[in-house]
């Protein structure tokens, strides 16, 4: 892998691992099309590099709100309302896929990561986004059970070509939140688990195999286009629907399947 290359999988990575169109749909498939070769690179390091490029991508965009809502639940903590707040409905919310990530990792790396299972779970998303947007019923408020059914909604992200934000966004607002609302505590949700992913996949690092320059080059585009792609949809989504997300989501099984076939 030369150090553009690095560059283009990291912006990849970047932008695909906030915007609702699947993260591990495109970096398996981008590099299956144009024959990336990748044997210079330790893979397990370079995933991790690229996933705290992430993390720190979601950390300058989401760090101030996480600041509130860590000070909100001390200050739950002092006047007896530590339950009532955010915090614990965010771990309560991280558990499902978490469990689920441990007991079918192995499982998932092994027969999942191939270009044809993410035909039928971009499409099936898809539908569902198209489906949410019309139906859409504002007027829930975040509860424990809520904050557990999208959990339950970002474990089913680890199947390739769903989208952790796709399908949790998508999952709040049929649920009943407001669009805002949804966003925030997908993305809020997401920060415990790519940060235990960094952390845990971190006993692999290893830097042989390939010059820093290319792991640092992915890292640092990751974050850089994560940012901006994260900006990005949170504005976006303000004013417009999940509709060109799936229609593109659409599209891009349609490509594959016709490459594969």
């Amino acid at each position: 892998m030369t150090d553009l290359q690095s560059v283009g999988l990291g912006a990849l990575q970047g932008i695909t691992e906030f915007l609702p169109i699947s993260s591990s749909a495109h970096l398996i498939v981008v590099p299956w099309i144009f024959q990336i070769n990748e044997a210079n690179v330790n893979k397990l390091t370079y995933d991790v590099m690229l996933h705290f490029g992430s993390l720190c991508a979601l950390l300058a965009i989401y760090g101030r709100k996480l600041f509130d809502v860590l000070a909100e639940a001390l200050s739950g903590l002092r006047k007896g309302g530590f339950w009532q707040t955010l915090l614990p409905k965010l771990i309560a919310g991280t558990v499902p896929a978490t469990v689920l990530g441990l007991l079918f990792k192995g499982f998932i790396e092994t027969h999942l990561r191939t270009p044809l299972v993410p035909v039928f779970s971009l499409v099936a998303v898809s539908v569902i986004m198209i489906v949410a947007e019309r139906i859409h019923v504002e007027g829930r408020r975040m509860s424990y059970a809520l904050a557990v059914l999208l959990g339950c909604a970002q474990a089913v992200a680890l199947i390739p070509g769903v989208s952790r934000s796709g399908i949790t966004i998508t999952a709040g607002m049929l649920l009943g939140l407001r669009r805002t609302e949804a966003v925030d505590f997908s993305f809020l949700l997401s920060i415990p688990i790519v940060a235990g992913v960094s952390l845990v996949e971190m006993r692999h690092l290893s830097f042989s195999g390939g010059s820093f320059e290319v792991y640092l080059a992915g890292m640092l585009s990751a974050f850089f286009f994560g940012a901006l792609s994260l900006r990005f949809l949170i504005g976006y989504l303000r004013r417009h629907s999940l509709d060109v997300f799936a229609v593109y989501r659409i599209g891009l099984a349609a490509l594959i399947l016709f490459l594969a076939l």
